[in-house]
C-alpha cells in the first residue's frame, strides 16, 4: 500500500512532446542582384529560407491542498487538489542550420495549474478520494504525471 500524499508533494517530471515551435532563418545561397547591359552579374545578394523546428516542454511542480485532515503535521491531498507547475523548453531552442531563430511559440518557459486526477477508491476526505504516492496528476499541458512523495508511516489502500 502506498503512503498518503501530503501538502506540497512534488510531481514526477513529465514531458509534452513538440510543445514549443520555433522558426530558424538561414542562408541557402546567393543570387544575382543586378546585371550590366551584357547580362553579366554585377552584384549578388544572399538568399534565405526558413524552417520550423519543434522541442519538448519539461514539466515539474508540486501539489497543494488545505484540508482539515492532517498526517504527520501536514494537510493530506485529495482528488481535485491543484498543482503548481512550471515548464521549460527541453532542449532549449537552437539553430540547426547555422542560422538564427526569428520566432518562438509559445515561448521558452511558462507555468500553469493541473490537478490530482486519481486517488484511493476506498478512503475519502471531505467527500473526495484521498491521494497517495503514485496518484495520477493531469498537468496543465494535458499530459500525465504522478505524485512522488508522501507519508512513509501512514498507508492507504
Amino acid at each position: 500500500m502506498p503512503g498518503v500524499a501530503l501538502n506540497n508533494a512534488p510531481i514526477q517530471q513529465a514531458s509534452k512532446s513538440s510543445h514549443v515551435s520555433y522558426v530558424e532563418k538561414y542562408k541557402i545561397g546567393t543570387e544575382c542582384a543586378s546585371r550590366d547591359e551584357y547580362g553579366n552579374c554585377t552584384s549578388e545578394r544572399d538568399v534565405y529560407t526558413t524552417i520550423t523546428h519543434y522541442t519538448n516542454a519539461k514539466i515539474t511542480g508540486t501539489v497543494s491542498g488545505s484540508h482539515n485532515v492532517f498526517v504527520n503535521g501536514l494537510s493530506v491531498l485529495t482528488v481535485g487538489d491543484p498543482t503548481s507547475e512550471q515548464w521549460v523548453a527541453d532542449p532549449s531552442p537552437s539553430p540547426k542550420n547555422g542560422g538564427s531563430i526569428i520566432s518562438i511559440s509559445p515561448g521558452t518557459s511558462g507555468s500553469g495549474q493541473g490537478s490530482v486526477a486519481v486517488g484511493s477508491p476506498n478512503v475519502f476526505v471531505n467527500g473526495r478520494a484521498l491521494a497517495h504516492i503514485g496518484s495520477r496528476v493531469n498537468t496543465h499541458l494535458g499530459t500525465q504525471s504522478s505524485i512522488t512523495s508522501g507519508s512513509s508511516n501512514v498507508l492507504v489502500n
